[in-house]
């Protein structure tokens, strides 16, 4: 029913944006008429990373009483995604088109499943429809930070070195997280003044990719909310001397509690968020900030599952740039409500310096160094984690 949904959704955009049928010419239907031709692309990834953090460390779940000194310290990772992309013009000027990203690589993050990012498109005069899984418009307009990283600095990937402790408490990023991909309906204005807005309505089935028959709750996993919503505003101008980008996010969304057991006042989720990079010369420097409010019981239902907790993110970096060399230090913070001790946070603290090489076109060398603090509000010592952790590595863009 869902995707019967979404199909409803796109032919309705196309219909609203496309010239009266009578008005089409036969080379517009033949036009129409011919299979879209696929294009190939994406981009492969590999490093060799190390990492030195307490050994006492709790894994998740607590229940298992597994520590990170069953961990290795060495480790070669990589991630490679294939995307098949490729779009039609009608004689109007409206543009359909398609992308599907193949996993390709071993990030252990997305093993379980092969396609990543599969969606439609339809650009004319009047914006953008995104019809599909995909993610949210704030994760897409969001401005953070500045960083060059290859393994991350938001939802960084050192989080496979450095362990996150059993039951702590962070945000992970400074955008809405809770649907990550999954399937929805965008909406992105045209830029008009410099301004551009986005919208996405998200009816809730699982996140990673993962669609359902059952819109009660999938029969191989948890369902994390009902629906959503996610608004996003940018501003981006070039000044001369310097220039400007600016973003606003909002989202809310209906969590799913009852349909996971989950005996608790399902209260609305809502997030905030809102970021500034200023650049001026081979220089960029910004960041920003992210609130997310929901309930402690829903926190405690999320937990584990998609990383969102209740309390801030933010963070603040800077950049330069000389000819094919680029480099970026920066630290992001989370300070989350604790669910193992009440009235306390848990707090998240990461330092990155970050550099690459672009030695050719598509191909760049790069080197992460970090250091990760998870304090946990407990004093039980096993419930904190911290450590230094480097990535040496390679990226291909094809």
């Amino acid at each position: 029913m869902k995707k019967h949904f979404f199909t409803a959704a796109v032919f309705s955009a196309t219909t609203a944006l496309s010239f009266p049928v009578s008005a089409q010419t036969e080379t517009t239907v033949e036009a129409f008429d011919q299979p879209i031709e696929l294009q190939v692309g994406g981009y492969m990834t590999w490093y060799a990373t190390y990492g030195n953090q307490r050994k006492t460390t709790l894994v998740a779940p607590a229940a298992a009483g597994l520590t990170v000194d069953k961990y290795n310290s060495f480790d070669l990772m990589g991630n490679a995604e294939v995307y098949f992309s490729g779009k039609t013009e009608l004689e109007n000027g409206v543009k359909i088109g398609a992308m599907v990203q193949l996993k390709a690589g071993t990030d252990s993050t997305t093993s379980d499943h092969v396609v990543d990012e599969t969606y439609m498109t339809i650009d004319s005069k009047a914006g953008r429809f995104i019809a599909g899984n995909v993610k949210n418009v704030s994760n897409q307009m969001s401005v953070t930070a500045p960083s060059v990283s290859s393994v991350g600095e938001q939802e960084t990937d050192f989080t496979r070195v450095i362990v996150v402790p059993a039951g702590f408490a962070y945000n992970k990023a400074t955008y809405a997280l809770l649907d990550d991909v999954s399937t929805k309906l965008s909406y992105v204005s045209p830029t008009v003044s410099d301004f551009t807005f986005g919208i996405s309505l998200m009816p809730g089935n699982k996140t990673k990719g993962k669609d359902a028959d059952d819109l009660l709750i999938p029969n191989d996993g948890i369902k994390l909310f009902r629906y959503g919503a996610d608004m996003a505003a940018l501003y981006e101008h070039d000044f001369g001397d310097f220039n400007l980008s600016t973003s606003a996010t909002y989202t809310v969304y209906r969590p799913n509690l009852h349909a996971n057991l989950v005996l608790a006042k399902e209260k609305i989720i809502k997030e905030y968020g809102a970021g500034v990079n200023v650049g001026f010369g081979n220089w960029t420097v910004g960041g920003s900030y992210h609130y997310t409010n929901m309930s402690m019981e829903t926190a405690a239902f999320l937990n584990g599952r998609a990383y969102v907790a209740r309390g801030a993110a933010w963070d603040f970096g800077v950049k330069y740039t000389a000819g094919p060399f680029e480099t970026s230090a920066t630290v992001l913070q989370s300070r989350a409500n604790s669910l193992v001790v009440n009235g306390k946070k848990d707090i998240y603290t990461q330092y990155q310096l970050s550099g690459k090489y672009n030695i050719i076109k598509g191909v760049n060398a790069f080197m992460d160094l970090v250091y990760m603090n998870f304090d946990s509000a407990s004093d039980i010592r096993a419930l904190s984690n911290k450590g230094p952790a480097v990535a040496i590595g390679m990226n291909l863009n094809f």
